[in-house]
């Protein structure tokens, strides 16, 4: 299913070259401060690493200190550093972004009170301090979330929470670098222009305004006065956007153009011609990358991931209709061949073979051709041993034998005939079966996959020292958020605990799990709590006292926010019926759960049935289908009785012809999407139900019975007016959407 994006576990840094990487980053960061703003900024970035980064930050940061002379002035950012370093490596074993903002804060208001109180003296710094490290600590949940999203080698999935970390950690690394200046050019803002201009060419307008707004936020964090003049930024994105599907020098010249004219509508300066010069470096250096480059990582930012399981979903797609397409030729193939079968001609074959030996088949078949044909016509029809008066034939005996020998060779090609056809129709839907389950999966590879909840997800189940094979976040459709974890089949988990853990660490309310199992492995599917859910009764009634109901019913959800309501009646009532109505109930369970559609389940089930044996052993299946987001229903029924659902002060019937599974090949599933609201309730019944006790029904639905009393006195009223007829199980299933 959805093994695209498999997230190892035990991912860590286990190379040299990142702690050297941010050692000269940390260099870079205090360099470039301008003393106000950005110099805590390096707090953010070591409390936003592991405990080894956090060190290479706190070594690379005290150096830069040291040798630019600084030392007491950096007394506050090197005492922060040393204790955000001591604290990370304190709580190694629990290194979430959560955490790293918690000592990231503690350890710098903690320096920063002592600083501002004891160094200084000065109540106004150390408010100041504390407030520096508030920042800080909610910047270093943001750089651990970025680190965490660009550790993995594959793309990036756009979720709010992705988003959100992405868009504070450019705004920080572009306040940061605004400082560090080499004569006209300012890193800062030629960076903020590249990366603006690289999001106009692969998102249109929407990366331009989302970066260019971005982008001036973090000039004006770093230095206010080139901040303002790139408040255009935003504008000059937009309608370079509009123009990104021209070459990318258009792109340059009208995003340059739109600030230059900023800067004469606002009054040109040195600060402003600085500001245009970035512009133009920042443009340059777009202009001399490869347009595949640009590419590339805009697909990686974008998402790549969605985009091969959309992929993958049409290949899907494009399967099943081959495979539609292939079953439709060979009917017409077979269909062809049998126009082309002509009916055996006995007589041809009789008077072939024994009359052709005759010494009389000249006076029969030339002298008297009309005589002898009515003849042997007669005896083809069955009336045998009648020939014309006054005709006689020496080989009359062998003539009717050969005769009976055909009729009973026609039997036996007529018996093989139709065992051709079953299996034809047999293998017909099988294929159409494989058509819906190839469909019915296709639709469901098509999902957000969040690679920062994975990250999460994966971390969490090694600090509680989960063996697990695999683990996945993804959001549905419906924007639901879903974690799948694959474990082997003998490993035990606290599912319960479990469930409880990752609400707590993925900040999202779980429900109860699901969990399938095959052999060898068991997938534990944890989802967010739905909208809806149900007030579910049933009640039942066996056809003679102390005997087995021959019905089945029940429920069950599947973990990406439907549920299914189901009540399965098998052939006749007792054991024996309730064989085939377990066997119905527990297949489509388990098939959906597996990621079937409805429709699929219940012919792969039909199949199976008109397989069991060879007893003939059919069951009714009726099925609704309930998204507990939108509170929509599908009714599925297979020879099922009919489905009451009471509207405010109104009750509507649904009622479909239908065959029960197991008795036809090409079993259809009859369905209809019918509207279900919070309040609505619905009822499903097994054919022990009779037709006339529907009113009754309906005057209880009117009346709001709650759905525990309505399924039982649906139940005793149909026994009570079928007391003189013969007995059936009878199956009262009420449901109610809270």
């Amino acid at each position: 299913m959805l093994k695209e994006m498999i997230v190892e576990k035990g991912r860590k840094y286990s190379t040299v070259l990142i702690p050297f990487t941010v050692f000269l980053c940390s260099v870079i960061v205090v360099f470039a401060t301008d003393g106000h703003v950005t110099a805590p900024l390096l707090c953010a970035l070591a409390g936003g690493l592991s405990p080894l980064g956090t060190t290479a930050a706190c070594i690379g940061g005290v150096l830069a200190y040291l040798s630019a002379g600084q030392f007491a002035e950096g007394g506050f950012i090197i005492c922060s550093l040393v204790l955000i370093t001591a604290g990370k490596w304190i709580m190694k074993e629990d290194n979430t972004s959560r955490t790293s903002a918690f000592v990231t804060f503690i350890s710098m208001a903690f320096s920063g009170v002592v600083f501002g109180l004891v160094v200084t003296g000065s109540l106004r710094q150390a408010v100041l301090n504390i407030l520096y490290a508030a920042i800080c600590g909610v910047s270093a949940y943001f750089v651990m979330e970025t680190a965490d999203i660009l550790s993995f080698p594959n793309s990036i999935s756009a979720d709010k929470k992705t988003l959100t970390s992405l868009s504070a950690a450019f705004v920080l690394a572009i306040a940061v670098l605004c400082g560090l200046e080499f004569s006209v050019i300012n890193t800062g803002i030629v960076l903020s222009v590249f990366v603006l201009l690289c999001a106009c060419r692969f998102f249109g307008c929407s990366g331009g305004v989302v970066c260019g707004v971005l982008g001036s936020a973090g000039i004006f964090l770093g230095c206010s006065a080139l901040g303002l003049q790139t408040a255009f930024f935003g504008a000059a994105g937009l309608l370079a956007g509009f123009v990104s599907g021209y070459s990318r020098i258009t792109m340059t010249a009208i995003f340059s153009g739109v600030i230059l004219l900023g800067h004469l509508a606002t009054g040109v300066n040195d600060t402003s011609f600085f500001v245009q010069a970035d512009v133009i470096i920042g443009s340059i250096l777009f202009l001399l990358i490869p347009e595949r480059l640009v590419t590339r990582g805009g697909r990686f930012c974008a998402g790549a991931v969605r985009e091969n399981t959309e992929y993958l979903g049409k290949e899907m797609e494009f399967a099943a209709r081959s495979l539609s397409d292939i079953r439709k030729n060979v009917m017409d193939i077979m269909a062809v061949f049998a126009c082309k079968q002509k009916s055996a001609d006995n007589i041809e074959k009789v008077s072939s073979k024994v009359c052709g030996k005759c010494r009389n088949r000249l006076d029969c078949w030339e002298k008297n051709f009309e005589n002898t044909n009515s003849a042997f016509m007669k005896i083809q029809s069955g009336r045998m041993g009648i020939f014309p008066a006054g005709f006689e034939c020496v080989s009359k005996n062998k003539i009717l034998e050969e005769f009976e020998r055909c009729k009973r060779d026609d039997a036996f090609s007529k018996m093989l005939m139709l065992r051709l056809n079953e299996n034809r129709s047999f293998m017909f839907s099988q294929m159409e079966a494989s058509e819906d389950i190839v469909n019915s999966l296709s639709s469901r590879i098509n999902v957000n996959i969040s690679k920062s909840m994975t990250s999460i997800l994966c971390r969490t189940l090694d600090r509680y020292s989960v063996e697990f094979n695999s683990a996945i976040v993804f959001y549905t459709n419906e924007n639901r958020l879903v974690a799948e974890i694959y474990i082997r089949e003998n490993v035990e988990i606290d599912i319960e605990q479990m469930c409880d853990i990752l609400s707590r660490e993925l900040s999202v309310p779980l429900e109860c799990p699901h969990t399938f199992a095959c052999p060898g492995e068991t997938r534990i599917r944890f989802s967010q709590k739905t909208k809806y859910s149900l007030d579910y009764a049933q009640f039942q009634l066996s056809a003679q006292e102390g005997e087995q109901s021959g019905d089945t019913c029940g429920y069950f959800t599947d973990g990406l926010g439907y549920a299914y309501v189901f009540v399965s009646d098998g052939m006749g009532h007792g054991s024996r019926a309730a064989v085939d109505s377990q066997i119905t109930a527990k297949l489509f369970k388990r098939l959906v759960r597996l990621g079937m559609s409805c429709e699929g389940a219940v012919k792969m089930i039909n199949t199976i049935m008109l397989a069991k044996s060879e007893e003939e052993s059919f069951a009714t299946l009726d099925i609704a289908k309930i998204n507990l987001e939108t509170g929509g229903v599908t009714l599925c029924k297979s020879g099922a009785s009919s489905t009451l659902i009471k509207y405010g002060d109104s009750v509507m019937m649904f009622s479909f012809a239908s065959n029960p599974v197991g008795i036809i090949h090409d079993a259809h599933t009859c369905t209809r999407e019918c509207s279900f609201s919070e309040g609505n309730v619905l009822v499903m019944m097994s054919d022990g139900v009779p037709e006339n006790a529907y009113m009754y029904i309906k005057e209880q639905l009117i009346l709001g019975t709650e759905p525990d009393e309505l399924a039982e006195n649906i139940c005793r009223y149909s026994r009570k007016i079928t007391s003189g007829t013969p007995q059936d199980d009878i199956t009262a299933v009420c449901i109610k959407l809270v």
